[in-house]
């Protein structure tokens, strides 16, 4: 038994400064989620010894208003400064609009980008260009929904080629097809694997960590949708070293932030 996995067994917070979520969400979801104020979010973090999480609305994923979105998440990132950070959700409206929408938030504060394919407008798409381009010359993370698919790896493939200064996570590592999601760590210096995952099967993080290597893995956690305890304690309880469990859950998101360029 290793002592972190001690202090999250008995419920301590842990010795690990900085920790970061680096994928959170606020707003309502398709289902129900007791406890929407941001609030909740940052006791849960108290508790286990999170520093940040870095938040997306519900509407990036499911709604054509991420715009209103951003707003409610910027208002959340003024009544808890530095605890709750912001990832811009964008909608395909137009070249233009995705420029203007990721400038103003980024004005703002905001410390990187988020984008869900569920309305089925594929990641290439062009109007979500100008975000990977700002991303590029900013060096800011931008975190997409995947869930295996091929498709979604050949598209983001295309784009961490075209874009190598951007750092690109792919949520849900391990979901489907976890090989891939390794071979894409590998072959693109510029990607890397987010642990957020509901079931997650035994052995997932390991498996990440020695296909794709530790630097490559990042913790989060999916806040509201799954519990953020829960997503913390598949980390600690990891057959891995304590170092690399530090490395995923603080050191690694911690040097993908610290890229950006204002």
């Amino acid at each position: 038994m290793t002592d972190l996995l001690e202090y999250g067994r008995t419920g301590q917070r842990l010795p690990i400064p900085d920790i970061i979520d680096m994928h959170g969400h606020l707003g309502r979801f398709a289902y129900a989620v007791p406890h929407l104020d941001p609030l909740r979010v940052v006791a849960a973090m108290d508790r286990t010894g999170v520093r940040s999480t870095v938040c997306s609305h519900i509407e990036c994923c499911l709604g054509a208003d991420p715009a209103r979105g951003n707003d409610e998440v910027l208002a959340a990132m003024r009544a808890f400064p530095g605890r709750i950070l912001g990832y811009i959700g964008i909608w395909p409206w137009g070249e233009e609009q995705v420029r203007a929408e990721v400038e103003r938030c980024l004005e703002a504060g905001f410390v990187g980008i988020k984008l869900a394919n569920y309305q089925g407008f594929a990641y290439t798409h062009a109007s979500y260009l100008p975000a990977y381009e700002v991303a590029a010359e900013r060096r800011l993370p931008v975190l997409f929904h995947t869930w295996g698919g091929a498709q979604d790896f050949a598209q983001i493939a295309e784009i961490a080629e075209r874009y190598p200064e951007a750092s690109f996570l792919l949520a849900h590592a391990g979901s489907a097809n976890e090989g891939e999601y390794i071979r894409m760590a590998r072959e693109h210096p510029n990607v890397f694997l987010d642990t957020a995952l509901s079931f997650s099967p035994r052995g997932c993080v390991e498996r990440l960590v020695a296909g794709a290597g530790v630097e490559k893995v990042v913790w989060g956690s999916d806040v509201y949708c799954f519990s953020q305890t829960q997503q913390i304690g598949k980390v600690l309880g990891a057959k891995i070293p304590d170092k690399a469990k530090s490395q995923i859950l603080s050191g690694n998101a911690r040097r993908l932030l610290e890229r950006r360029q204002d």
